[in-house]
């Protein structure tokens, strides 16, 4: 059922079983999962149907290190929560991403991809994408009509994902939720703190709040948190009632660990002309199993494994606007930005055509090129490798609805990371001029030691990691906090890594698990 929390009177106690805390992707998933056990599961969710400005505020905080999408602009407060603006894209994460690898420092997580397996066929059918078998297999390759190119498999490798309507999950699921008979969602409900026993080791009640300022107490024998990557750190260390320093973070772990995917968009440019077609299964939605499916380029395990690489891809976007020189020819008749000029020459010198282009425009008026080409315009994702330093703390301003410190982000990336996203453009880069594709521009490569403009996944991840040791991670393979009896984070926090695969799929997957995890443990009478 669903139900308004502004409605509610002052200090009502609502009980439960199980008390989910964030209805996006996560909680709504696991919420469903549940449906039909017997045991009474509350869904609080802090935002309504509908954006809220009030609500979004609660997530405005400062941005202290790289620069990174606000973050009342990269998360939607509202049932459904950040798949009301999500792309899509759907891909699950690969071996290699759970395992300790050389080089990444701090990578491995305490399962592997055996246990979330099981999983991902069941997630894909909550995203709405082809569920007939996983995307990237040998038998769908072959059914599609486009085809990959033919790059070093020791180098690189075509990947499949899938795409998603995008399926928003408050819309989607509004109907399962009103008529579930176990499931309560509480609409404009705020978890303000969790409360404890005296030892911090178990949730004993969680103080919550309308939107519209009325308080009111939950209590539950499990809690889930759900609240996104920096929001459950956010919560765990605003709980300091018992345990100062917050919920588990007895090490100084809760917040750290901060990720986002790197993307560079371009990466590079690449001239293909007349065999732009040879790219239709990076560039084209492609039918399959009732789903699209489409191609990206990923990186082979065997490259990964002998340069120590973070995991990467490459979305290929066709583009047909103004070529390398053309923009330099622009940039230089306006006047150069300080520090460019080198990288204009470059590009005038290695792309006359171009620049004949833009005289043409310029002296004619033309809307179109003298010459007609087409470029391509890979976006490279990297995963950011783990860095305890970078983080989500607390800061000393307060939100403008509950008075509660906001939390504040310090995105850092580690020492290597800029060289080892020059080393991917420049393995693209080579691969596509050994495959005879032209010629390629990238100011990646053209200014070492410098990032270019960033872009960012909004891929939240890694605050409230996954791991064995309670000095590594804040909750274990189950995704208990460490410490406590009955509480449970889900969602993308708790990736100790996160590949390069958008992470929605596998937040689905791991929600499913931790419902059966929880149904499992409940239901054979475990307190």
């Amino acid at each position: 059922m669903l139900f308004d929390a502004n409605t509610l009177s002052p200090d009502t106690l609502l009980e439960a079983d199980i008390c989910i805390i964030g209805g996006g992707a996560a909680g709504i998933t696991t919420a469903l999962a549940l449906e039909g056990t017997g045991l009474r599961v509350l869904l609080m969710e802090s935002g309504g149907l509908n954006g809220d400005d009030r609500a979004q505020s609660l997530y405005e905080g400062e941005n202290r290190g790289l620069d990174l999408t606000p973050m009342s602009e990269a998360r939607l407060r509202m049932l459904g929560g950040s798949t009301n603006h999500w792309a899509g894209n759907c891909m699950r994460l690969e071996a290699i991403d759970f395992e300790a690898r050389d080089g990444i420092e701090y990578s491995g997580w305490p399962i592997g991809l055996v246990d979330v397996e099981p999983y991902y066929l069941r997630a894909q059918e909550l995203v709405e994408t082809p569920t007939d078998d996983a995307y990237d297999t040998d038998d769908r390759m072959a059914r599609l009509e486009a085809k990959p190119l033919a790059f070093d498999p020791d180098l690189l490798k075509t990947h499949l994902y899938a795409e998603s309507p995008p399926t928003l999950f408050g819309l989607t699921y509004e109907a399962d939720l009103e008529a579930a008979t176990d499931v309560g969602c509480y609409l404009n409900a705020n978890a303000l703190e969790l409360l404890t026993s005296d030892d911090a080791s178990r949730v004993t009640s969680i103080r919550m709040a309308s939107l519209s300022g009325t308080p009111f107490t939950v209590s539950a024998r499990r809690v889930v948190v759900a609240t996104g990557g920096m929001e459950v750190p956010r919560l765990l260390l605003l709980s300091n009632n018992t345990a100062t320093a917050g919920l588990g973070n007895t090490n100084d772990v809760v917040g750290r660990f901060f990720m986002d995917h790197i993307a560079v968009r371009p990466s590079l440019t690449a001239l293909v002309d007349d065999k732009v077609a040879d790219f239709d299964l990076y560039t084209e939605s492609q039918f399959d199993a009732g789903g699209y499916i489409r191609g990206a380029i990923s990186a082979s395990e065997t490259l990964l494994r002998r340069e120590n690489l973070p995991n990467f891809l490459f979305f290929l976007v066709k583009q047909s606007d103004r070529s390398p020189g053309q923009q330099s020819a622009q940039s230089l008749r306006r006047g150069p930005q300080p520090g460019t000029l080198g990288t204009h020459i470059q590009n005038i010198l290695t792309d006359l055509d171009g620049v004949t282009n833009e005289v043409y425009r310029t002296v004619t008026d033309a809307g179109d090129d003298l010459i007609r080409r087409t470029w391509l315009d890979p976006w490279m994702t990297v995963e950011s490798r783990p860095n305890p330093d970078s983080r989500v703390v607390l800061d000393d301003a307060l939100d403008p609805v509950f008075g509660q410190r906001k939390a504040a982000l310090d995105w850092q990336l580690h020492d290597g990371d800029l060289d080892a996203n020059r080393r991917v453009a420049e393995i693209l880069a080579q691969e596509l001029g050994r495959l005879g594709y032209g010629r390629m521009w990238s100011g990646l490569l053209s200014h070492p030691g410098q990032w270019p403009t960033l872009g960012h996944g909004k891929h939240h991840s890694g605050t409230a990691r996954m791991a064995n040791d309670p000095k590594q991670g804040v909750v274990d393979a189950d995704c208990r906090v460490h410490g406590m009896s009955n509480l449970y984070v889900a969602g993308s926090a708790v990736f100790p890594t996160h590949g390069y695969a958008t992470p929605t799929l596998t937040i689905v997957a791991l929600s499913l698990r931790l419902a059966d995890h929880l149904k499992a443990t409940m239901q054979s009478g475990a307190d």
